[in-house]
């Protein structure tokens, strides 16, 4: 299993991201992987791509995500996702704190993200 970061997700479908390259790239490793991936990357996902493609790709790249990941949902990931948000002191976003919370609760340890604050929290290997 692999989390899939929102930043790859943008990457992949946004071509003038810098990473859409390495994104293409690494669709492969994506594809013969389980993916899980929180609602707050989904919503950070949607947001730029639909704000570079418009409602109907960001609506396409939504039906991908519903029908090839593993949304993980829980009452009090919000909640558990803020102790990860003060240990870094704000320096991960919120969203990048559910993905953190996520995979370790499901014993993940990969990340598929070209996101480098990924890279201060042990026990977490970026993929990127």
């Amino acid at each position: 299993m692999i989390f899939v970061d929102a930043s790859y997700l943008i990457a992949l479908i946004v071509e003038k991201d810098q990473w859409h390259g390495d994104a293409v790239r690494l669709l492969e490793k994506l594809k013969s992987e389980e993916k899980m991936i929180t609602e707050a990357m989904i919503i950070e996902s949607l947001n730029i791509i639909g704000s570079c493609h418009g409602g109907k790709v960001g609506y396409m790249a939504f039906k991908y995500i519903r029908d090839n990941f593993t949304i993980f949902k829980s009452d009090t990931l919000l909640e558990e996702s803020l102790r990860y948000y003060l240990q870094f002191n704000g320096t991960l976003s919120l969203a990048d704190c559910t993905a953190i919370h996520t995979m370790k609760e499901n014993d993940i340890y990969e990340i598929l993200s070209f996101d480098d604050d990924f890279d201060k929290v042990d026990g977490i290997l970026r993929v990127h």
